[in-house]
């Protein structure tokens, strides 16, 4: 298993929870929902693989968004089968890298997954595999198959071999595809808690103690001279990371610039933290780039308005974008640009949804305010 970082937040309770439902039968295989840059793959390796590896399970991890699209079906499909192999799965590579078996390994995949899982349950301990970030397992061409191929295999271990697999949470938790909701126990990973804003203060007072200290004997002249210590304190990071959206990715970057600039005030780093965060909210079009009507119309879908083409609603978007008149076309346009790049997306009934679920929290606070 890898190393914890040193900024680690353990969640060994949660990791708990999550393998008793494996391990109980309650659960052939787990998707966990987190939105992104909430934790989920640091929870996935530093808390869960090792509370099962502890607990006499045979692990493994393959994480989706480390490998190129163009090579992702041919990487998880050798992850499987070496996962599948268990202790032989070196030889099984060897044999690839000499060119042994090839035509035969790619005709008939499903199959020889369904045969080599089933090996497994010869085994005395129990394996668990988890796929990081399947979505983007279901972006690529005949992703779907291969999914429900590998979620047939697994089914057919009588419990020796479970799957964790992680996908990012896109808004509404209609947004997950339908085969994780009907093939899956869909776990969303719950807010990471105050007790990490108390860890982080803690992480933060030690490292800059030690500075101190290791300045100090030698006489050096030291960066951290005139610094008020004491201005970093957990009521002030508590409402930074209230501010950051409860986001663990944004308020770690915040303690760590606080520790490597000692003369930067907390209020002043959180500016630029929360810079970034508005820049992150949207994939591929940023806000600035919007125009005034595209940030109306998605205004307009945080408070969960449906119709977009009636007459009220844009008289109400010509008076505030200082035109004379809105076209339905031209909503349209918008909505199809705002779906093009990302920022946009549709359920099966029609409605639509803002893909980043932190932009669509701080348009729904700006709307009640």
């Amino acid at each position: 298993m890898a190393v914890q970082p040193v900024w680690h937040f353990n969640r060994s309770a949660l990791a708990a929870i999550a393998l008793s439902t494996l391990q109980s039968g309650l659960a052939q295989a787990i998707t966990l929902m987190a939105p992104r840059q909430m934790g989920k793959s640091e929870f996935l390796q530093y808390d869960l693989l090792p509370h099962a590896e502890e607990h006499g399970w045979r692990v493994r991890y393959f994480g989706c968004a480390t490998v190129s699209p163009r090579a992702l079906t041919r990487r998880l499909q050798e992850a499987l089968s070496d996962f599948a192999a268990g202790e032989k799965w070196l030889m099984r590579q060897f044999a690839r890298l000499a060119g042994q078996h090839a035509a035969t390994a790619r005709a008939a995949f499903p199959e020889r997954l369904v045969q080599e899982l089933a090996q497994l349950r010869n085994e005395k301990k129990p394996s668990l595999l988890v796929i990081d970030d399947v979505d983007r397992v279901l972006q690529l061409a005949g992703g779907d198959t291969l999914l429900r191929e590998i979620l047939r295999a697994f089914a057919g271990t009588n419990g020796q071999a479970r799957l964790v697999l992680s996908s990012t949470l896109t808004g509404h938790h209609q947004g997950l595809p339908a085969l994780l909701q009907q093939q899956t126990t869909v776990l969303t990973l719950p807010d990471i808690g105050d007790a990490f804003v108390h860890h982080l203060v803690g992480q933060y007072h030690q490292l800059t103690r030690t500075k101190r200290e290791d300045d100090n004997p030698f006489g050096k002249l030291s960066p951290y001279q005139g610094i008020t210590w004491g201005q970093v304190d957990e009521g002030i990071m508590q409402d930074a990371f209230n501010r950051l959206q409860r986001i663990p990715y944004y308020f770690r970057a915040l303690v760590e610039d606080l520790v490597l600039n000692p003369e930067r005030a907390p209020a002043e780093a959180l500016q630029v933290q929360l810079a970034r965060l508005q820049r992150h909210r949207v994939a591929v079009l940023s806000w600035e780039e919007m125009s005034r009507l595209d940030r109306l119309l998605l205004t307009e879908v945080a408070k969960g308005t449906r119709q977009f083409y009636g007459d009220t609603l844009r008289q109400y978007l010509a008076a505030q974008t200082g035109a004379a008149r809105v076209s339905t076309s031209q909503v349209q346009s918008s909505l199809k640009k705002l779906m093009r790049n990302r920022v946009l997306g549709q359920e099966a009934d029609g409605r639509y949804l803002i893909i980043d679920p932190h932009l669509a929290a701080a348009l729904s606070v700006t709307d009640k305010a």
